[in-house]
């Protein structure tokens, strides 16, 4: 009977963290290459079959290493050890940004935009930036047409009303105007942004629905709820009509 392995740590990509695992599975591959002038690589694999003892997710993970990529130190005695650095990839692969804990809110306020937003969401995760910038246009495209402007006109002119009808400012304006024109430039020039200017941008798009659509769409949910203010009574009216004495009490 095989034997069972030990429970290890591993990257949960549904906990989307390092957890207590079992392991169903594991076997080591190693490879070599060399050309014909002598030079010559090593390395290995090691294919892992993981499953989670939080959510019970059934996950597989590679860890690689060759030649090209040690670590050297000295021990105690002055001798020179070594150990390569290993390479893991996980299949389902983790959230790279964990979506905002309003999203799944969005289904239920505008389903078209969480559709967009979903799939924006998944390029970013499998690195696609220039599918991801894209993805960031057509979501903001939706957001406006969910505030009621009308969706045949221009970008620019589709900013312009949102500053007009006061949901940014200025500065919002300014930068929903990079976003929009990285969105053309990647769907029109097969422009890809970097790592970070992607991220960015989804920080800008997610404060935007965040304010507007998430937060807005609660407070006016709450405005049946709210006692509205109590009126003051008006006095009565005087005639005006001048007091008479009696004149019994010798007025």
């Amino acid at each position: 009977m095989e034997a069972t392995l030990a429970p290890e740590k591993a990257h949960c990509p549904t906990c989307n963290r390092q957890q207590n695992c079992d392991v169903h599975g594991r076997i080591y591959k190693p490879w070599s290459w060399s050309d014909r002038q002598g030079n010559g690589i090593d390395g290995g694999i090691t294919h892992t079959l993981f499953e989670c003892r939080g959510c019970n997710t059934v996950f597989y993970e590679t860890s690689s290493w060759d030649d090209n990529d040690f670590d050297f130190w000295y021990d105690q005695d002055g001798e020179t050890q070594s150990e390569p650095n290993l390479t893991k990839e996980t299949y389902p692969k983790p959230p790279s940004r964990p979506r905002p804990d309003w999203f799944d809110n969005i289904g239920t306020i505008d389903p078209a935009l969480y559709r967009i937003l979903d799939e924006t969401y998944k390029a970013d995760e499998m690195d696609c930036h220039l599918l991801t910038a894209v993805g960031l246009r057509t979501a903001l495209d939706s957001c406006v047409t969910a505030v009621k402007i009308d969706p045949a006109i221009s970008f620019s002119e589709k900013l312009k009303a949102l500053l007009k009808g006061g949901y940014i400012g200025e500065t919002e304006h300014d930068i929903l105007t990079v976003l929009t024109d990285a969105g053309n430039a990647a769907a029109h020039q097969g422009w890809a942004p970097a790592r970070e200017e992607v991220r960015h941008l989804l920080d800008v798009l997610e404060t935007f629905i965040k304010r507007v659509l998430v937060n807005g769409k609660r407070a006016l949910a709450m405005k049946e709820g709210i006692p509205q203010k109590q009126r003051r009574e008006k006095p009565a009216k005087s005639t005006g009509a001048p007091l008479i004495a009696d004149s019994e009490n010798g007025a």
